[in-house]
């Protein structure tokens, strides 16, 4: 239970099943409902316990979610039923994955992509798949690229590992966005702020990983017929990459996208708050701890919501 404008608001839930609402009907059945939201290529996962003589549905049956407080309620998006169980002839368990993540970003494909920045890449893939687009690497320019056997999520996946971005689909948007930008977390990703008072448990870990202070990317340079290498940082240890680059511009940006994933430690955690609209991929700022405020990015969040114990959010936070 929370207050808003200090009037006690329960934490409650709206679901239509192909269109027709099922919330009345799961409420007065004990129902318990889950979402997993993961910040990568994983699909959103909807889970729904149920008890009573309650019909399954079907396979590719769509479900749509809302949650929130009183009347006010936030859409989290719409799944397809994949799987459904019961235990006794009397618990169904259903589970649902999100729409954003149709068969046909799963095909593979070969393409070869050339002079052309990543957004021009994320612009193509998203009009192959009737996608809106957020996209904020028009600042780096690919020589050429290939997607050799594989689906548009894993090469989109792959690329945003070699770039240190945050890719994900939510609400029929793909989203490809820097995770660091002029020396911090880009102001395109949703923000947040918690206060340490208002979690529970919570869990930071401070652990050492390598720790590099500059990267060399290398390239032979077909117009000069000569090898070229540009660095970023300075002093050893030193990354060595080897790859194709237009210009010293492109392996610059390489550089950059991979000495910013290997500078410093290892800080993570986790905690749990009073059910938000909180989403993965995005930034938590954290405040109030003796040592450890400051942001963080949101790699996992689960939402669970019951007659027992309301809703409580679940995020796990890396930086």
């Amino acid at each position: 239970m929370v207050e808003l404008f200090g009037i006690p608001k329960k934490p409650t839930y709206k679901i239509l099943a192909n269109g027709t609402d099922i919330t009345a009907t799961l409420q007065n059945n004990s129902a318990s409902i889950s979402l997993e939201d993961e910040a990568n290529e994983e699909a959103d996962q909807l889970c729904i316990t149920v008890e009573g003589a309650i019909a399954r549905p079907q396979a590719d049956d769509t479900l749509e979610l809302w949650m929130g407080y009183g009347l006010t309620l936030v859409y989290f998006g719409s799944f397809v039923v994949q799987e459904t169980t019961k235990d006794d002839d009397y618990t169904l368990t259903v589970k649902a994955t999100g729409v954003n993540f149709s068969s046909a970003l799963k095909v593979k494909r070969e393409i070869t992509y050339e002079k052309v920045t990543i957004k021009d890449i994320c612009t193509q893939i998203a009009k192959r798949h009737d996608l809106k687009l957020k996209c904020d690497y028009d600042d780096i320019t690919i020589k050429s690229l290939s997607q050799d056997k594989e689906s548009d999520i894993h090469f989109l996946n792959r690329v945003a590992g070699e770039y240190n971005a945050i890719f994900n689909i939510k609400n029929r948007t793909l989203i490809f966005l820097h995770r660091i930008k002029d020396g911090k977390a880009s102001n395109e990703l949703p923000r947040y702020m918690v206060h340490k008072n208002d979690v529970h448990n919570l869990t930071i870990t401070h652990s050492k990983k390598a720790l590099y202070n500059s990267c060399k990317c290398c390239w032979h340079c077909t117009i000069d017929n000569i090898k070229k290498e540009v660095i970023v940082g300075d002093g050893d240890p030193s990354i060595v990459h080897y790859g194709q680059f237009k210009d010293e511009a492109e392996a610059a940006a390489k550089a950059t996208a991979l000495l910013e994933k290997t500078k410093g430690c290892h800080v993570g955690g986790s905690f749990e708050i009073d059910g938000a609209v909180m989403y993965a991929g995005g930034v938590v700022e954290l405040v109030g701890t003796v040592d450890d405020d400051g942001e963080y990015s949101i790699k996992r969040i689960s939402h669970t919501i019951d007659s027992s114990n309301g809703w409580v959010t679940w995020a796990e936070i890396t930086r």
